[in-house]
């Protein structure tokens, strides 16, 4: 890390420190209430950060990973101290498997540290909306408002902590490097988070078909 500018070692040791300590506040030791979709989800994010998409950086190189639709519906069905989880080890994942140089350890951890931070961002704005977490917990009328604010919250803090980054490393103003080259992402953003929520009706679709079943007699 010694060959980034000062401002913007300092700032990446800011942003480990704070995904540190986010984890460390909200680590799920004894909510893990459903460990067969955390393990698959966890799989599916980190296998789908292989699937990146170029950013047109003009004096840097970055790239997105369209994991964030399996952080979404991670979010949906678990909340976000698992989710932290899922999306820590996806961007390790990102930055570790199909990449064209070899990432040093810092670059990781700030990956790493970023997603913990968005994705409590995102469990607080999908919260503070009145989202609640769990397999059919909410109808889909009721999903759009909090979910549709939980992305927003994940793509401003996600493309802000990155723009900040790569800002400091060039020596670039950091709003023209996120219009310039995020802004055009957002609704990428807010489709994944769209196909999440259909996934998780999908999901609880046969729970709520049995339970109306178990209500009639006879049921065909």
């Amino acid at each position: 890390m010694k060959q980034l500018p000062i401002a913007a070692q300092i700032y990446v040791g800011a942003v480990i420190g704070g995904g540190a300590v986010l984890l460390a506040l909200f680590f799920p030791v004894t909510h893990f209430e459903h460990p067969a979709w955390f393990v698959t989800l966890l799989l599916l994010s980190s296998i789908t950060s292989a699937f990146k998409v170029n950013l047109p950086l003009a004096r840097s190189g970055s790239t997105m990973s369209v994991s964030y639709a399996v952080d979404f519906l991670s979010l949906i069905l678990l909340g976000p101290a698992q989710t932290m989880i899922v999306g820590a080890i996806s961007a390790w994942a990102q930055s570790t498997f199909r990449t064209s140089t070899r990432n040093p350890l810092y670059r990781k951890l700030f990956n790493m540290a970023s997603l913990v931070i968005c994705v409590q961002a995102a469990g607080a704005a999908f919260h503070a909306l009145g989202g609640v977490a769990g397999l059919a917990s909410m109808p889909l009328a009721a999903m759009a408002k909090p979910l549709l604010g939980a992305a927003g919250a994940y793509f401003l803090c996600n493309t802000a902590l990155v723009a900040t980054a790569i800002a400091f490393y060039t020596r670039q103003n950091i709003l023209k490097v996120w219009n310039e080259n995020f802004l055009w992402s957002a609704p990428s953003y807010f489709v994944g988070a769209v196909a999440a929520a259909g996934v998780s009706i999908v999901m609880a679709a046969p729970r709520t078909t049995g339970s109306r079943c178990s209500q009639r007699l006879p049921c065909i």
